[in-house]
């Protein structure tokens, strides 16, 4: 009897386990509870309602589209992307207008690169430690950000911070923006913006790859209405902890807001890749980091990228890509569109010779990418006035000490 109950025991003990488990994900689980009558969520399914046409109460200028952007995160490769911001999103449609929230650092100031018409609201503040509470540490996981959970935390109070930018300059106004466009200022844009007449603001739309089990949420555009289901970050924290959610990266937490709003979503292919130091696995395995050529064909959706001195050729890079796990870091393209990098290696010695070739073919133009440390602090800060003059609400430090900030020695 002692040698059965041996032997029973450990099969029972998984067997409980084992059907726990499946009840948990087929009933409890938010992200598979579906129709259940069981489930605890109030979980929106895949067919989402549309918006009932009306609801928009937006004011045409001259019968075109009111666009707002909102450009958030550091300045820090802001010499490679910002001009490509400027003639490739910034400068496409008209009734464009530019907000920027950014926390300040000794790269801040390199965006008087952003220098040109429509800028509306610049916000450059000195970052401090945001609250950590119980719903916050049990809804939101800080596995695989490189600054933990503060650094997730300081990306929502940029995007949600931009997103009440935009609010308050509508009633300041009084009007309403018809489009939404957020972004970061750390992205290289190879080309331009889908024409956004084609859209549909019934859907709020995310760059397609990078989903990382969730969406996307490195560039986001859409109506009045979808846009705050997809900006407020820290706002709906405790409703999705409430539906029961628990556990979500970044792009888990991002689908989540748009399930709890009851707002439905497209993903389309973004033609940026956002620009990091970062050193990653060559080749990657299915579920690791993609680190994609800035020179590179086609919209890579935001998927990582570099100025590559050793890139894979276009059969083994296809290969790489497709290899990837759709739900993970896969680009949105097909491989032969895109040049994998070998980024097991620190930027090469002459990649400001490798991004120019790159940088002046997108931009058409002869003009290299510039070379902010060769600025004196003196030079740096009349760049600055002008660049703060451009701007019709300036609610940052003044520019002679974000240039002190970064050029005094």
């Amino acid at each position: 009897m002692d040698l059965k109950l041996r032997l029973w025991l450990p099969w029972t003990v998984m067997l409980v386990v084992g059907l726990a488990t499946y009840g948990y994900y087929l009933y409890l689980d938010p992200e598979s509870c579906g129709s259940f009558l069981g489930c605890r969520s109030s979980i929106v399914n895949a067919d989402f309602p549309r918006i009932e046409e009306g609801n928009e109460s937006t004011i045409p200028v001259n019968g075109e589209r009111r666009i707002a952007v909102c450009l958030v995160g550091g300045a820090r490769m802001f010499e490679i992307t910002g001009r490509t911001l400027r003639k490739h999103l910034l400068d496409v449609y008209n009734n464009t207008d530019v907000f920027l929230h950014s926390p300040l650092d000794k790269d801040s100031h390199k965006f008087s690169h952003l220098r040109g018409g429509n800028l509306r609201a610049a916000k450059i503040f000195v970052p401090s430690v945001l609250p950590e509470s119980r719903i916050t540490n049990e809804l939101i996981t800080a596995w695989g950000s490189p600054h933990g959970m503060q650094g997730l935390l300081q990306y929502f109070n940029l995007v949600e911070g931009c997103y009440g930018m935009v609010k308050q300059y509508e009633v300041k106004h009084k009007f309403k923006y018809d489009w939404i466009i957020r972004t970061r200022v750390d992205g290289f844009w190879s080309s331009r913006l889908p024409e956004i007449g084609q859209l549909d603001p019934n859907y709020y739309y995310v760059a397609a790859g990078n989903d990382f089990h969730g969406l996307n949420d490195r560039f986001g555009m859409g109506s009045p209405h979808t846009s705050r289901a997809a900006n407020m970050r820290l706002s709906l924290l405790p409703q999705m902890h409430k539906a029961g959610y628990r556990g979500l990266n970044s792009e888990s937490a991002y689908k989540a807001q748009f399930q709890i709003s009851g707002v439905a979503w497209k993903r389309i292919q973004i033609p940026f890749c956002i620009m990091t130091l970062r050193n990653e696995m060559y080749p990657p395995p299915p579920y690791g980091l993609l680190m994609l050529s800035m020179a590179s064909e086609g919209p890579m959706s935001g998927t990582y990228c570099r100025p590559c001195d050793k890139e894979a050729n276009a059969t083994f890079s296809a290969t790489i890509v497709d290899g990837c796990m759709r739900d993970w870091d896969w680009p949105g393209v097909e491989g032969n569109r895109v040049t994998v990098c070998d980024g097991r290696q620190p930027w090469a010695a002459n990649w400001r010779e490798i991004a120019d070739n790159v940088y002046k073919r997108h931009l058409n133009s002869s003009e290299g990418i510039p070379n902010f440390q060769s600025r004196t602090v003196a030079e740096c800060t009349r760049e600055m006035q002008e660049f703060q003059s451009q701007w019709e609400i300036w609610d940052s430090p003044s520019p002679q000490s974000i240039c002190q900030k970064s050029l005094s020695k």
